[in-house]
Order: C-alpha cells, then sequence, then structure tokens
C-alpha cells in the first residue's frame, strides 16, 4: 500500500473510533457520515490538483478519472478545511464530536508520518542481480543502472494493469532522454516476452528478465506492476505501485530528474 493512502487510512479509522467514542459518551448515536464527506472532499481535491497541474499529459475526459495511476497531489487536499468547517457550522450538536475525532485523525496521521519517516532506510541499494536478455544472456542490473538516472519498472504480459502502461513507458524512452528506462520482466520466458512484445508492437531499448523474480523478492512486494527509480549510485530514491499514466510518470520522475527544481 503507497504510503499516503496508509496515512490516510489511519487517520481515518482513528477519526471514526473517536467519532464513536465520543457519541457514547454523551449518549448519542453516531452517524459517521460527515467524516466521509471530509475525506471524500480532501481526495477530491487532491486528484483536482493533480488533474489541473499535469492537464496536460491526458489525451481526455476518461483519462482523467481513471484514478488507477495513482494521481493525487496531496496539497489540493486542503479543499477538505472549508467541508468540515461547514460541517461543523451546520451541525451544532455533533460539532465537539467531529472537533475530537478531527483532532485525533490528525495527531494520528502526523505520528504515523514521523514514524514512517524513522523506519525508512537513509539509502536502499539495488541487489546485485543478474538478469537475463531475450536471448539469454547474463546482465548485471548493477551494470545496466550504473552511472545514470535509472527507472526499473517489473511487469508481466499476464497482467493488465502493466500491460495498460506499456505505451506510456515506451513513450517514455523519448521523452525522457536523461532518463534510463528498464523493463524488468518476472517470471516469464523469453518466448512469451517475445510474442507479447510483436503482438503489441513495443520496442524497448533496456528489456530484462527476471526469471526468479529476484527484485520482487528485494522490493518485498508480490503485486505487479512497480516502478523503482534508482540515481546513478545505484540507490532506490522512490518506488510506485500500480499502473503508471503520462502525467503520474512525469509527477514521479520529474523531481529527480536533472536540474529540476526543489
Amino acid at each position: 500500500m503507497p504510503a499516503a493512502a496508509f496515512v490516510i487510512l489511519i487517520a481515518f479509522l482513528t477519526a471514526a473510533f473517536c467519532f464513536q467514542w465520543w457519541q457514547k459518551r454523551r449518549h448519542r448515536t453516531g452517524n459517521e457520515k460527515a467524516l466521509w464527506l471530509i475525506v471524500l472532499a480532501g481526495l477530491l481535491g487532491a486528484r483536482l490538483a493533480f488533474l489541473w497541474r499535469y492537464q496536460e499529459q491526458y489525451p481526455g475526459l476518461a483519462a482523467m478519472l481513471d484514478i488507477r495511476d495513482g494521481g493525487w497531489w496531496w496539497p489540493g487536499a486542503i479543499l477538505a478545511v472549508p467541508v468540515a468547517t461547514l460541517l461543523l457550522w451546520r451541525s451544532p450538536q455533533q460539532r465537539a464530536g467531529l472537533l475530537v475525532a478531527l483532532g485525533a485523525g490528525a495527531a494520528s496521521a502526523a505520528a504515523t508520518v514521523v514514524i514512517l519517516l524513522a523506519l525508512r532506510d537513509p539509502v536502499t541499494p539495488l541487489p546485485d542481480t543478474t538478469l537475463y536478455t531475450l536471448q539469454g544472456e547474463p546482465v548485471s542490473l548493477k551494470q545496466v543502472s550504473a552511472g545514470q538516472l535509472t527507472l526499473i519498472n517489473l511487469w508481466a504480459s499476464w497482467c493488465p494493469p502493466c500491460r495498460r502502461e506499456m505505451p506510456v513507458l515506451q513513450a517514455a524512452q523519448t521523452d525522457y532522454p536523461q532518463l534510463r528506462i528498464v523493463l524488468a520482466n518476472q517470471g516469464e520466458q523469453s518466448v512469451s516476452v517475445r510474442r507479447y512484445l510483436l503482438e503489441q508492437a513495443l520496442q524497448f531499448d533496456f528489456l530484462l528478465l527476471d526469471p526468479h523474480t529476484s527484485l520482487s523478492e528485494h522490493a518485498g512486494s508480490s503485486g505487479l506492476p512497480l516502478t523503482l527509480l534508482v540515481d546513478a549510485a545505484g540507490n532506490e530514491l522512490a518506488r510506485h505501485f500500480g499502473p503508471l499514466s503520462a502525467a503520474s510518470l512525469h509527477h514521479f520522475v520529474q523531481p529527480h530528474l536533472p536540474g529540476a527544481s526543489p
């Protein structure tokens, strides 16, 4: 689960529990509708802010409505503030309970962020893994990623979200010349991968096979697709779970590109 989604889940569960506890103490019936509205307003704000920021990356309305790309810009979640203010003003009987719930949710979110930051390894180097070309030649992953910012996409041809992001990754080879893009197929035979590439008319400069799914094991994830971003020294900078759209790919890599604004 992405860290942001985990923080939101913890905050919501804490707020809901505290709201129920407060209402029971006052011998009132709990109603979490207001909490749901606040959470949904925050999510809507984060999505709208992301769409506004990367609108040129979306080909049409259907792509904008597809939230599977993980496109959220969390400063936009401030939309939840006026919604919460309105609900507090309109619900005097639940005002105290909502304030307690919101305070507890905010505190739990802050504590979760602090814990996640404390547990995060400052540097996660790539494993010394041997991958293989479609011709069966062994290739050192560290050698492939050395000396340049590298995006490593873990995928499989049987995975629908992986298939959906393939055209985006193919186009990215041209759109981001300063970024090396490596596709590491997880657990499939060369024949299957080659057939899929031919059927879909896909071509990649660095397409390698990971027959023993070593990279998935290293990342601690059994889900696909998973995308890792590593620096020129082979240290992991960031990771993205789920399919990438053109917009979410740009959001993912842009802060790390040479010359990017901090």
